[in-house]
């Protein structure tokens, strides 16, 4: 795939988009410091990694029909770099981060995003290397390649905007956490659950940092997931970033894990002020393709 294949987004309306999502994401109404406290009506759609995957985000808009849905709140996360690279291929997610920005834009208080491990790393410039290939160079290359080096970096400041703006969280009232990932089980001593409770910043995403072990954990145990349940005041995880081939998984009867990036896709709907066990928050799962 090409730049030339995809959508048509000139640079200053790349820009303007993402800095006033960025905008979007500070005023959110239901945001507290860096979680989203979501009210109590409605339908909540939990996605998982969409990374790049513009024919998955498209189908998950037809679901959500928030123009004519106004109580229904769609959570994306883990928008950037392609789970697979390929030589020389254009990455889509450039793309699809900027046009979930204007989707922000056009239902400020009904999209929101969490920040995922993806969005770190193109933040700290911290590269992902898969099969010798470079996420974050990758990229940097599609965006300066699209719209020239000076234009180019303005837009990749504006991306960097965006990304600071995103909350790390969100919670029901019917004690439901979601975020991106959780920390390790290893790591847990090292986090600080109060991050939530304020506006993140740069050095946090730093290794070490609170918002890194968030985002980049993936050991799951149960035994510190009980006590994570505690310091959050919750009782279910939903989560993606751990790869899923047919969709989604369950850990310690505690955790639900969706990925949203492939052909086996999933996405959950569920009511926030409806009382689940992980069991029946399991059989709202949807596949993306079932969607017309």
């Amino acid at each position: 795939m090409s730049s030339a294949d995809l959508p048509s987004i000139a640079p200053f309306e790349a820009i303007d988009s993402l800095m006033e999502a960025a905008r979007a994401n500070r005023e959110d109404p239901f945001r507290q410091g860096s979680l989203l406290n979501l009210d109590d009506h409605g339908q909540v759609v939990m996605t998982g990694d969409l990374h790049g995957n513009l024919k998955n985000y498209g189908k998950l808009r037809t679901y959500a029909n928030l123009e004519r849905t106004p109580a229904r709140h769609v959570i994306l996360h883990e928008l950037l770099h392609l789970p697979t690279l390929v030589p020389g291929q254009a990455d889509p997610s450039f793309w699809l981060l900027v046009q979930a920005a204007q989707y922000k834009l056009e239902f400020p208080e009904q999209v929101h995003f969490l920040l995922g491990n993806h969005e770190v790393a193109q933040l700290t410039k911290r590269d992902i290397v898969k099969d010798g290939l470079y996420s974050v160079a990758n990229f940097q290359q599609t965006v300066l390649n699209h719209y020239g080096e000076d234009r180019g970096h303005d837009v990749l400041l504006a991306v960097n905007e965006f990304i600071l703006s995103m909350p790390l969280a969100a919670r029901t009232p019917n004690r439901v956490f979601m975020s991106h990932s959780l920390p390790d089980a290893t790591q847990m001593v090292l986090f600080d659950p109060k991050i939530i409770r304020r506006k993140w910043k740069l050095g946090d995403a730093m290794p070490g940092g609170s918002v890194y072990l968030l985002t980049w954990g993936r050991q799951r145990k149960c035994e510190p997931l009980e006590q994570l349940a505690q310091d959050f005041d919750v009782d279910i995880f939903i989560h993606g970033h751990i790869q899923q081939e047919m969709g989604h998984d369950v850990v310690c009867s505690r955790v639900i894990i969706l990925a949203s990036e492939h052909s086996h896709g999933v996405f959950l709907p569920f009511d926030p002020q409806k009382a689940y066990t992980v069991d029946s928050l399991v059989r709202n799962i949807r596949k993306i393709a079932s969607i017309g």
